[in-house]
């Protein structure tokens, strides 16, 4: 393994869940030798994308990733757009609704909006969600390049629940379902009682450049809930496209297709 592969695999350690670690357990989490953790952490101290606490000894992410971020979203404005988008998603579903972008082993939640009331699906900043799993990672498996998915379901597919998705034909067979309804809907797949649907957007490129959804308690959605929600996410959709890219991207690419 590369030592900027091993550097990167060191960063994902850290989440919500494991805001500070040490030395010892990010040399356990990785399966790297604790010499090499601790050369990679002086590097990455040493550049500001890693801090140690003085008191604790423990390693968290530093503050190097502040101006890498406000490069990206003054190049992308990719949050803010999508934050607007999903705050009208959810106002008019009064559901949760939020935007996953594609990583390179999972889903990660880059925007989101709960309703104020009722009862509601709870989601937390950051949250990754696995790619065969949730309604936004098999979204975005439906329509990526044949490339890509060949790639991400080389991935581990853990069954969360008895409901989840692991059989390559039971997948190919609800990628080709999804593909001809135009979006994805998964029940009880992450997380018992829980039901979504969810549909990609594009920038550029041959894969989506994320996912818009709905996550709704599973005993409220029914054939009529699912053609309301849906028809909002399309809606949202071309609006979160035309604000990226000043078209709507997929409307496009149903045009090219039916041509």
């Amino acid at each position: 393994m590369k030592t900027v592969d091993k550097a990167m695999l060191l960063l994902r350690q850290f989440s919500l869940e494991s805001l500070e670690i040490g030395l010892n357990e990010l040399a356990r989490l990785t399966g790297q030798d604790k010499a090499v953790t601790r050369r990679l952490l002086v590097s990455l101290v040493k550049h500001g994308f890693i801090e140690q606490n003085p008191e604790t000894r423990k390693y968290s992410l530093g503050h190097g990733f502040l101006s890498l971020a406000r490069l990206r979203e003054a190049t992308v404005p990719m949050v803010k757009a999508t934050q607007i988008v999903v705050q009208w998603l959810c106002t008019k579903s009064n559901e949760t609704a939020h935007v996953g972008i594609p990583g390179a082993e999972r889903m990660t939640t880059a925007a989101y909006a709960l309703p104020s009331r009722g009862n509601v699906i709870n989601l937390r900043p950051a949250e990754t969600y696995p790619y065969h799993a949730s309604s936004s990672g098999l979204a975005f498996l439906s329509f990526c390049s044949e490339s890509t998915r060949m790639r991400l379901l080389e991935l581990e597919r853990e069954k969360l629940t008895r409901f989840t998705l692991t059989d390559d034909d039971a997948l190919a067979a609800f990628f080709e379902e999804t593909r001809q309804r135009g979006y994805s809907f998964s029940r009880n797949t992450v997380e018992d009682g829980v039901c979504s649907v969810a549909m990609p957007f594009f920038t550029d490129g041959n894969d989506p450049a994320g996912t818009i959804s709905i996550a709704v308690p599973d005993l409220k959605m029914n054939p009529d809930r699912e053609a309301e929600l849906t028809r909002w996410l399309g809606a949202a959709v071309e609006q979160l496209e035309i604000s990226l890219t000043g078209v709507s991207m997929s409307r496009r690419r149903l045009s090219t297709i039916a041509s």
